[in-house]
C-alpha cells in the first residue's frame, strides 16, 4: 500500500514538474523567450527555451523536444527532414511574419533608402546565405523581374554569412560593411547604437515563423497550449514589440 502511495506521488510529481522543452533559431527567440515568461507566470507552466545555430541544439532536440519552432518555412522543412518521425507537416502552424528590409550604420551616412542604393556602386553589402534567409537578396533583388539589379547587387557583395548571429559579428567588427540584407527585428539584436533600419517601400519580402509539437513530445497537450498562446490576441504586443507583423 506504501508502495503503491509513493509510487502515485512521484507520478503525480514528475506531472506537475513537468517542463516544455523549445527549440529553434536565434531569430524568433527574444519573442518566444519573452511569452514564455510570461506564459509561466501565468500558468505555473515551466518552458525552457533553446535556441541559436542549428548545429548547437539539435543532437538534444532529438531527446526531449517539445516543440520546434523555425525561421521560415524553408527551415522548417529541414527541420523535418532532421528530425524524421519526430515533425509532421500536418502538426506545423505559422506563427507570424516578418518583414527584410536594409540595416545601415546609424545616421546612414551613405545615404541608402531604398533597395537601388545598395546597388549603386562603392556600397559594400553583406547578406545572410544560410538558415531562414537562404535566397533571401535573391528574391529581392528580382522581385521586379529586372536581372541586371542582381548583377549589380552581386557586385556589391563583400560578405556571405552563414547565418544571422554570424552576421552580426561581421557587422560589429568590420566597419567597411555600409548595409545589411535581413529581417527587420535583428537591429535590436546589433543595437539601436550601432544600427538602423530601412524600411522599404519595395522590393520587400516576408517570411513566417512556425511551430510544431513534435510526435515525442511527452507533455503534448501543455506543449499545445503554450503554442496557442502565443498565437493568442495577448500575445501580439510582444510579437509587434519586435518588429513581427500580425496579419
Amino acid at each position: 500500500m506504501k508502495k503503491n502511495i509513493l509510487l502515485m506521488l512521484l507520478v503525480l510529481g514528475n506531472i506537475l514538474s513537468a517542463e516544455i522543452f523549445v527549440y529553434g533559431p536565434g531569430g524568433p527567440a527574444p519573442v518566444i523567450k519573452e511569452l514564455a515568461k510570461q506564459f509561466e507566470d501565468k500558468t505555473g507552466e515551466k518552458v525552457t527555451v533553446i535556441a541559436g545555430p542549428t548545429a548547437n541544439w539539435i543532437d538534444k532536440a532529438k531527446q526531449n523536444a517539445d516543440i520546434i519552432f523555425s525561421g521560415s518555412t524553408s527551415m522548417m522543412d529541414g527541420f523535418i527532414k532532421m528530425l524524421p518521425n519526430r515533425l509532421r507537416v500536418e502538426d506545423i502552424q505559422v506563427l507570424n511574419i516578418r518583414r527584410a528590409g536594409i540595416i545601415v550604420r546609424p545616421n546612414n551616412p551613405k545615404n541608402i533608402k531604398t533597395f537601388n542604393d545598395i546597388l549603386k556602386p562603392n556600397i559594400n553589402v553583406m547578406v545572410v546565405d544560410g538558415a531562414g534567409q537562404v535566397g533571401l537578396y535573391e528574391d529581392m533583388a528580382l522581385l521586379n523581374a529586372d536581372k541586371s539589379a542582381l548583377t549589380k547587387l552581386r557586385k556589391n557583395i563583400k560578405f556571405y554569412a552563414p547565418s544571422s548571429a554570424a552576421a552580426v559579428e561581421k557587422w560589429n567588427s568590420d566597419k567597411t560593411i555600409d548595409a545589411l540584407i535581413i529581417w527587420s527585428h535583428w537591429v535590436y539584436s546589433i543595437g539601436l547604437d550601432k544600427s538602423q533600419f530601412v524600411d522599404l517601400k519595395s522590393n520587400v519580402i516576408y517570411r513566417s515563423s512556425e511551430a510544431a509539437v513534435t510526435t515525442t513530445s511527452k507533455n503534448k497537450a501543455k506543449a499545445q497550449e503554450f503554442i496557442k498562446y502565443i498565437t493568442s490576441k495577448e500575445a501580439e504586443s510582444v510579437w509587434k514589440k519586435y518588429s513581427w507583423e500580425i496579419k
